[in-house]
């Protein structure tokens, strides 16, 4: 078995490599509003983006009218290669804070695998589970808030 690893990593917030950028969040009560800023991972940005145009009570703003924003980061993502098989395992952290002086409000992490043969679509099917995964328990947080 010919093992093959590519991991980036997180310390904190400050993501040392995979920077993801924001998505800001507003008005949690009538449908939180969401926008994506500064994005370096356009897989990841991609992920967030359509997982949280399905949530019930999200949906994408600008930033000037966010009351809270959705940092993210890949911390994980392995491709182990066992012949003509792939396994990936992929971890996203997401950190929400309010726009307005930075307090953290929630810290939420999601972490998927899969098994198939093409690694692009492999990997971008494990991501977006990762990051759906990590984005279950949002809606209910902000509707407490």
């Amino acid at each position: 078995m010919k093992r093959s690893t590519q991991s980036w990593t997180a310390v904190g917030v400050v993501v040392l490599v995979g920077v993801v950028g924001s998505i800001h969040v507003a008005g949690a009560q009538r449908g939180t509003a969401l926008a994506i800023a500064d994005a370096n991972d356009s897989d990841l940005n991609t992920a967030l983006n359509d997982e949280l145009s399905v949530l019930g009570n999200v949906r994408v703003t600008s930033h000037a009218s966010a009351r809270y924003v959705l940092h993210g980061s890949v911390t994980r993502l392995d491709v182990v290669r066992d012949g003509d098989r792939n396994r990936i395992e992929c971890e996203v952290s997401l950190l929400l804070s309010e726009r307005r002086g930075g307090n953290v409000r929630l810290m939420l992490r999601g972490r998927a695998a899969g098994r198939g043969v093409r690694v692009e679509q492999l990997t971008d099917s494990v991501l977006r589970a990762a990051v759906r995964g990590a984005l279950r328990p949002l809606p209910e947080q902000l509707a407490r808030r």
